[in-house]
């Protein structure tokens, strides 16, 4: 692990009086980094607990403090893209972020897309590969470019003038923030 001085300690009294999907307390999710940094491999209790810091469209402020642990873990050598992949979705659906949380959580977001970028070589799926470079988006600050890979096979609308299902607007809303910037 690194060491971030700014971090939450996973045994601070704070995680009680943090928000999880659940509502007020995420004293079960300092357990779960522990573990998951014991085990990085360990998927099943990663399933379980990242729901409940980034889910529904939705950051939840114990995500703020987890994400320095989720890049840590990401970091080692045998860790799946997912954690990279939900750092991703952390930062897409990212909003105020506590102050006292916030420069831990700007760093791991630095360390994140370094992560991601090197990752992208050996990244094992398409589907990793797509999640991967919404992360990078996200991370870079475009969390709209990221939710249209995200969603790249769920974007879709009738077109106005024949009926046939197309995925225009949040494409071209992208494309046009890239055209202008």
């Amino acid at each position: 692990m690194t060491d971030d001085s700014d971090r939450l300690p996973l045994d601070s009294p704070r995680w009680s009086r943090l928000w999880t999907r659940m509502g007020p307390g995420a004293y079960p999710v300092p357990q779960a980094l522990r573990d998951l940094g014991d085990d990085p491999s360990d998927l099943e209790l990663f399933r379980e607990m990242w729901p409940e810091i980034c889910a529904e469209e939705t950051t939840y402020d114990a995500a703020y403090a987890a994400a320095p642990y989720l890049v840590d873990i990401a970091a080692s050598p045998d860790a799946a893209d997912q954690y990279l992949i939900v750092l991703g979705l952390v930062a897409t659906y990212a909003s105020d972020v506590p102050g006292d949380l916030e420069p831990a959580f700007r760093t791991a977001m630095r360390r994140g897309l370094t992560l991601a970028l090197e990752r992208l070589e050996t990244c094992r799926t398409d589907a990793d590969l797509r999640y991967l470079l919404a992360s990078v988006a996200a991370m870079r600050g475009r969390p709209d470019l990221a939710e249209v890979l995200q969603d790249l096979d769920a974007i879709q609308e009738p077109c106005p003038t024949c009926g046939t299902v197309v995925h225009p607007s949040l494409l071209q809303a992208a494309i046009e923030r890239d055209r202008s910037s």
